[in-house]
């Protein structure tokens, strides 16, 4: 059965309002995401994957749109509970989309070997650079931040052009076996410096094992810088 001129047109003008109003959703999801994840530095892309059949009454009024919740993450596939109000009416309903997001990521400069150390800025720039790539459906750990690598050591090989996970790096060892370390002793308020001998290696906050080299005697100590053990005796 033909179509009339006039319902050719309601449906062009149906169209049209549909389209404006899933731009209002769109526009809505990314404000809300902006307010929830204000620490993140994103650009998003909403693509929504629902139809909007809950709009029906609307067509003839300027309608505003809330999103009221979502999911815990900012990104990927989620649903979004959405308010739309006109004048005296009032409806609640789901939206589906996909969040696309696009970010500024640590991408590696060149070739680098296990064990690289990431021990300056200078260093961090020398080896990184910061490149805006889609980061929709990357696994959690992928390195925005430059000082979230800074300190560390990689552990494994990386090839140029690689993206950067925070689980590629590890903290150094502050402490080495064989090497002479200054023990810290506190007994209360009271504290003591001396000079141990570290027994293995130790990263911020493991504890090592530390002998006295006049006593012969071994302790164990934490570490909380390099080369600097604390012993915390009780009274």
């Amino acid at each position: 059965m033909a179509l009339t001129l006039a319902e050719i047109c309601f449906m062009i003008l149906l169209q049209f309002f549909s389209a404006g109003f899933a731009e209002k959703i769109k526009n809505e999801i990314v404000n809300y995401l902006i307010q929830k994840f204000p620490e993140r530095k994103v650009d998003y892309l909403i693509e929504l994957k629902n139809r909007q059949e809950n709009v029906g009454g609307f067509e003839s009024c300027d309608v505003k749109v809330k999103v009221l919740g979502s999911g815990v993450n900012f990104r990927g596939y989620q649903t979004f509970k959405v308010l739309v109000s006109c004048e005296d009416s009032v409806r609640e309903f789901f939206v589906s989309a996909l969040v696309r997001t696009f970010e500024n990521v640590v991408i590696a400069k060149k070739n680098l070997k296990r064990g690289e150390m990431v021990n300056s800025e200078e260093k961090v720039f020398d080896l990184f650079s910061l490149e805006k790539i889609e980061t929709t459906f990357l696994r959690n750990d992928y390195v925005c931040d430059i000082s979230k690598i800074l300190g560390k050591k990689l552990k494994k090989v990386v090839r140029k052009g690689e993206i950067m996970f925070e689980s590629y790096f590890d903290e150094p060892s502050l402490v080495k076996a064989g090497e002479s370390v200054q023990v810290i002793m506190r007994v209360g308020n009271v504290r003591v410096e001396t000079v141990g001998i570290a027994k293995n290696e130790g990263k911020l906050n493991e504890m090592v094992r530390i002998l006295n080299p006049k006593s012969g005697k071994l302790f164990y100590g934490k570490v909380i810088g390099e080369k600097i053990v604390i012993v915390e005796i009780e009274n």
